[in-house]
Parts: C-alpha cells; sequence; structure tokens
C-alpha cells in the first residue's frame, strides 16, 4: 500500500503530479489487453473533452437526483454539479461528530481523516483512468463517521451536471467509517440530455472499521451519449461489513470495476449489480473479491436483463490469500436476452492459494422464456406489459436485498422508466 500523502495542501499537490505523471506514461487499454479485450474504446478520443466547468453546466436541476423532493426521509445529502454545490444535513450530525461535506473542505478543514486514505484504496497505479481520476483531483463528497455512531437514516450524495457538450469530469468519493460506526450512502449519477458526448470518470473510495458496517448504493443513469469510467474498492477491517448495491441503465459505453480487500479476520463484502441495458448500450463490470485473511467471507450476484441490440460483460475475480483459511466465497452472473440482438457474457475466475475454503461460482446466461411471455399475455397483458412483468420478476430477489426501507421501490421506480421510454 502506498504511504499516507502529508496532511496538507501540498498532500494533494503530490498526489495530483504523481499522477498527472503516471497518467501521462501509461497507454490507453486496447483489446489486446486482457483485463480491457471485452471494452472497445477505439470510438474515445480523450482530446475532444474539456474537464468540466460550473458555467458550462449549469442548466442542471437538483430535483433531478433521486428523490431529492423529500430531504425528510434522509439525515443529509449533497448534490455536486455544474451549478454549484447543494448541501442539506440533519444537525444531529455535526453533533455527532460526523462530517459530510464537499472533498476540498474535508482536506482543508479535517485533513488528519482524509490524507490517510485519498489515493490509497484506489491508488493512480491502479490503471489509466484512476491515475487520469487523481490527476484532475479537485473536490468531491466526503462523508466521515466517527467511532460507534450509528446513523439510522441514509445520506444522499450525487453527481449531476447539465446539457453541455464535450466535457470531462472526475466524481470523486470518499466514505471513512471509524470502528463500529454504521451508515448507509446513496450515490445517483445523472445529467440532462444533450446531442454531443460527455465523460465521466469516477473513483470511490471506502474505508469500513473493525465493526463497522457501510451499505452503499450506487445508481448510474448518464445520457446514453455519456461514456463512463468508475472505479471502487473497500478496505474492511475486522468483523466489519460492506454491502454494495449496483444499478447501471445509462451510458452508451460503461465500463466500471468494483471490489472489496478484505484486510482482517470477519470482514464480509457483498455486492449485488443489476443492469439494464437497450438500444445500442454497452456495459462491462468487473468486480474482486479479495480475501487477505482467515474467516472472511464473501457474496456477489450480478444480474443483466437486454434488449435490441445491448451488451453485457461480466467478469469477476475470487482472490483467497494462502493466509486467508476458512473464508466463504460465491459469485454469480445471470443474464436474460430480451430479443436476439442482445448479447451477454459471463466470466468468473478464481485464484485460490488456500486450502481449508468454501468457494464457488456460478454463471447463466438465456433468452427470455416464450412461455412465461405467452402465459402473461394469455391473461390479457400486452406483450409489453408482459415482458415488463418478467424483467420486473427477473430483478426482484436483488431488489430485495437492499438493506434500505424503501429504497427498492425507488429503484424499480427507476427500471420503470426504462422500460418505458421511447427507444431511438
Amino acid at each position: 500500500m502506498n504511504a499516507a500523502l502529508e496532511p496538507t495542501s501540498a498532500g494533494l499537490t503530490a498526489l495530483r503530479e504523481s499522477a498527472a505523471t503516471l497518467f501521462a506514461a501509461l497507454p490507453w487499454p486496447k483489446t489486446e489487453d486482457e483485463a480491457w479485450r471485452r471494452t472497445d474504446l477505439g470510438f474515445l478520443d480523450p482530446d475532444r473533452f474539456d474537464p468540466a466547468a460550473p458555467e458550462g453546466m449549469s442548466d442542471f436541476n437538483h430535483a433531478d437526483v433521486l428523490d431529492f423532493d423529500r430531504p425528510e426521509e434522509r439525515l443529509g445529502e449533497m448534490i455536486c454539479s455544474g451549478n454549484g454545490m447543494l448541501r442539506r444535513w440533519s444537525k444531529e450530525l455535526e453533533a455527532r461528530g460526523v462530517h459530510f461535506c464537499d472533498l476540498a473542505t474535508a482536506m482543508a478543514h479535517y485533513p488528519d481523516k482524509v490524507f490517510p486514505y485519498l489515493g490509497r484504496v484506489v491508488p493512480p497505479e491502479s490503471g489509466k483512468f484512476a491515475a487520469w481520476n487523481s490527476a484532475q483531483l479537485t473536490s468531491g463528497i466526503f462523508l466521515y463517521v466517527p467511532r460507534g455512531v450509528v446513523l439510522s437514516q441514509p445520506i444522499l450524495g450525487g453527481f449531476g451536471f447539465g446539457s453541455s457538450t464535450g466535457r470531462a469530469f472526475f466524481p470523486r468519493t470518499l466514505v471513512v467509517l471509524e470502528e463500529g460506526a454504521q451508515a448507509t450512502y446513496i450515490e445517483d449519477h445523472t445529467a440532462r440530455a444533450a446531442e454531443g458526448e460527455n465523460l465521466s470518470n469516477g473513483v470511490v473510495e471506502f474505508v469500513v472499521g473493525a465493526g463497522a458496517k457501510l451499505n452503499y448504493v450506487h445508481l448510474q443513469r448518464w445520457p446514453k451519449n455519456w461514456w463512463h469510467f468508475s472505479k471502487q474498492n473497500a478496505w474492511v477491517r475486522r468483523d466489519g461489513e460492506l454491502n454494495t448495491m449496483v444499478i447501471a441503465t445509462g451510458a452508451g459505453t460503461s465500463r466500471a470495476d468494483f471490489g472489496s480487500d478484505l484486510l482482517e479476520s470477519g470482514a464480509s463484502g457483498r455486492l449485488y449489480g443489476l443492469v439494464f441495458g437497450d438500444e445500442e448500450q454497452r456495459f462491462t463490470h468487473h468486480t474482486h473479491q479479495d480475501h487477505r485473511a482467515p474467516h472472511t467471507s464473501s457474496d456477489l450476484l450480478f444480474k443483466a436483463a437486454l434488449r435490441d441490440n445491448a451488451r453485457s460483460v461480466y467478469t469477476g475475480m475470487i482472490k483467497i490469500a494462502k493466509e486467508a483459511q476458512k473464508t466463504n466465497a460465491y459469485q454469480a452472473s445471470k443474464n436474460i436476452l430480451l430479443s436476439k440482438g442482445a448479447r451477454a457474457n459471463a466470466i468468473p475466475m478464481l485464484e485460490i492459494l488456500a486450502d481449508d475454503v468454501k468457494c464457488g461460482h456460478g454463471a447463466a446466461v438465456g433468452s427470455l422464456d416464450d412461455d412465461q411471455r405467452f402465459y402473461l399475455m394469455s391473461r390479457g397483458l400486452p406483450r409489453e406489459e408482459a415482458e415488463r412483468a418478467i424483467v420486473e420478476g427477473f430483478f426482484e430477489d436483488v431488489l430485495q436485498r437492499i438493506p434500505v426501507p424503501g429504497m427498492s421501490d425507488r429503484l424499480r421506480a427507476v427500471l420503470d422508466a426504462k422500460l418505458e421510454a421511447p427507444r431511438g
């Protein structure tokens, strides 16, 4: 692991400069590279995109972020957008020592809580896009929950931008839970539709302390002419628990990596993902479950529903170190194809160096069951309604695993909007 940064502005400068050097030195990923051979970047020209400037994306409406009109249901919310940053939060948070603010403020006022982790959980060395994000780092979202503090209601964060064209921006999120803390953090990524292309390249870093529990929901619904790249990783300490839910319905080309490093005994990580693509959308998701200590556990279920000519590729790696005896790990990827032009690939991978573990995987790709559709249509449902019911049923077991009251209903609404949206 990289050494912690100096807890001053010099630390940020050092991170940005070293990342910029690394970004310039690293080649762009190609399909010849094993990790990228199913993600074609041939049409990506990075020089077309300028870093997003507030004055260039000022028509974003904060109310476009998930359920922003019901602030009473959460302890705090913060939306980073082209027309500034909107922040609301309960005074209860401040009184309990919780910090929820933009990352620039956190670096200035709480450097001892930021710099030990910033750029370490996801170091620039992780790859070209991670280095690019760190090289452009100025701000983002920071959530810190001190030892023993349990937050009973969720916190909402979001990144939203208006309808400008040719912009690149670099969301950054750092969440730190100290020993015994508990929190639910929901993050929404959305923008106004525009004719031209834009690019998002994000990094998310989590630190889950001993006995702490973090629930995280990641919603990606950029317009279809956006490029989306994201890398999330977590450090999970002794008896810590990370539950991640990923919902991906947006962007034209989307490549996201989600992972957890289970560093100490008793650590656990669960990752559940839903992908719904149509038209010419391309989704690639890579996950890693990295077991580095004994008595750790992980579980993963990723589901994709695709129609028209959409494509989804899922690759997942379970790594179990030699010292990680008594590990219990599983991953499964299930895909349903709603049209003849849709395609899905599911590639589970295992690297097991310990000899006393429980580890397994499963993958399935299947077409829409015509008998099920016929049955529903025979009961009076139009064809599109029948298809919608089947897709909702396919996703339901994942939606039921979201440990946030009412959140599954909100995500159903997002999926329903995608199902009902007109296609080009």
